[in-house]
């Protein structure tokens, strides 16, 4: 296993030295970071075979460090190991929700790192099941954003988006069913999503097929059909639409609309926050299909920006419905599987036990436009416990700290949507649109315009940008 590329994150120069040492010494490549920043000026445009990094340090935290990897390296293609001292369940948790391959708690002995490093180097060539159809290397080209979370693939699962657009076939295609797979757009722990056609009319599609290893579980089949029937439910401009779903060779798949266009977070980190006018119209947008789910008696319980994808014609599309339920079904923050990868926008009412409903929707609505407008988190933390504390205090952040130009009108819809006594927030996603509608036809719209503010994205300050006061939480 000699002669591969490891990136060693860590701010203690002692503790840095002595894991650089020992690693030289079987063979590999090290290159050394004192904290996350340093390691993702870097990292991003030359990525190791392996990062090892802690999760206390300056500047950038590993938590962070590793979410902004995830963001252009599934856990094939950059396997991350992350290494503290904290050692609590919801450390661990916080550790693989923000998409480590694997944890190791300090003092750790160095036979158990090179054991876990020379498992993961393996699996970067041999993780792939061997009843999956094999497609032919992939080259980077054209531009979507039909991303892990707009094809359901969960926080805990394998995050997977391709560096600079959609993964290209150069040669062989596989058929499946009735349609015909030219690439890949990620893989995860409940399945793979395919870029494809339908073989009929040669209509894009993205293609998710349940994992081999899955297709005996009767929970993950259970699952997997729940969202193909809540999806086929809806018929509505604003939510991902399901085209088609069925068993075929053993396996079970959902068809779903192909999206042209990019997730909010992406287009937050590469471009900086969104215009004020555009993220009220994405949010309208977003109030829209919240009403379309409550109108099916339906409740998301995933809305955050890596699920709300806007398209190039400007159309917003709500994704990802691994967690939805329907009004009527128990949920709390202890269903399985709720508190992963949601822990920032979790409402105060489902944290301290209470039913998740439609106003819980929208709290995490707020969080998300929240993000959107500032490049920032309003309840910041390390570790889940630490963030579900500060959004039961009710400890926001208001907004206009981070972005003096936010106008009050629009504050005052964002403040709303976050409100911590439910009862005082908006109770449906219908009253939302209204409100944003209202705002983008009145006075301080105007006033943007004739700023110049355009409708849509436009260029900002990128939050990978070395030179921001400060990383985002």
């Amino acid at each position: 296993m000699s002669g591969e590329r490891i990136a060693l994150v860590e701010d203690s120069e002692v503790v840095r030295r002595f894991a650089s040492r020992l690693l030289r010494h079987k063979g590999f490549e090290v290159s050394e970071y004192p904290d996350g920043q340093a390691a993702l000026d870097v990292l991003l445009g030359e990525p190791p075979d392996l990062v090892v990094s802690d999760i206390q340090m300056p500047r950038v935290d590993g938590l962070e460090l590793t979410r902004k990897l995830r963001d252009r390296f599934d856990k094939r293609t950059l396997p991350i190991v992350l290494v503290s001292v904290l050692s609590d369940e919801e450390d661990i948790v916080a550790g693989f929700e923000a998409g480590a391959n694997d944890y190791l708690i300090k003092p750790y002995r160095t036979a158990e790192l090179l054991a876990k490093i020379a498992v993961l180097l393996r699996e970067r060539t041999y993780l792939r099941q061997e009843s999956e159809p094999e497609l032919p290397v992939m080259e980077g080209s054209g531009s979507s954003a039909f991303e892990r979370a707009s094809v359901g693939l969960d926080e805990d699962e394998t995050q997977v988006r391709p560096v600079d657009g959609l993964l290209q076939p150069q040669s062989a295609q596989y058929f499946f069913d009735q349609y015909r797979v030219t690439g890949e757009y990620g893989r995860g722990g409940m399945g793979t999503v395919y870029m494809a056609s339908r073989r009929s009319d040669d209509a894009p599609v993205a293609l998710k097929v349940l994992a081999p290893r899955l297709s005996g579980n009767r929970t993950a089949i259970a699952r997997f059909l729940r969202e193909c029937r809540l999806l086929a439910s809806l018929n509505t401009q604003n939510v991902v639409r399901v085209l088609d779903h069925g068993y075929d060779s053993g396996r079970y798949f959902l068809v779903m609309e192909a999206v042209d266009g990019e997730s909010l977070d992406r287009i937050v980190l590469r471009d900086g926050p969104l215009p004020q006018l555009a993220a009220a119209d994405v949010y309208a947008q977003v109030g829209r299909a919240l009403q379309e789910l409550t109108d099916h008696d339906l409740i998301h319980r995933d809305v955050k920006p890596a699920n709300i994808i806007r398209g190039k014609d400007g159309v917003v599309k709500v994704v990802d419905f691994g967690l939805a339920k329907h009004t009527n079904e128990a949920t709390t923050l202890t269903d399985t599987g709720y508190a992963l990868g949601t822990s920032y926008y979790v409402a105060p009412e489902v944290i301290e036990g209470g039913k998740a409903d439609a106003r819980s929707d929208l709290f995490a609505t707020g969080v998300s436009m929240y993000e959107s407008l500032t490049g920032r988190r309003p309840f910041s933390g390390v570790v889940p416990y630490q963030i579900f504390k500060r959004i039961v205090a009710g400890d926001l952040p208001h907004p206009t700290e981070f972005r003096k130009d936010l106008r009050p009108g629009l504050v005052a819809i964002l403040l709303k949507l976050l409100a911590n006594d439910r009862g005082e927030r908006y109770a449906t996603g219908e009253e939302l649109e209204h409100d944003l509608r209202e705002w983008l036809a009145g006075p301080e719209a105007d006033e943007l315009r004739a700023e110049g503010e355009e409708d849509g994205p436009g260029p900002g300050r990128s939050l990978l940008d070395s030179s921001a006061d400060t990383p985002p939480p």
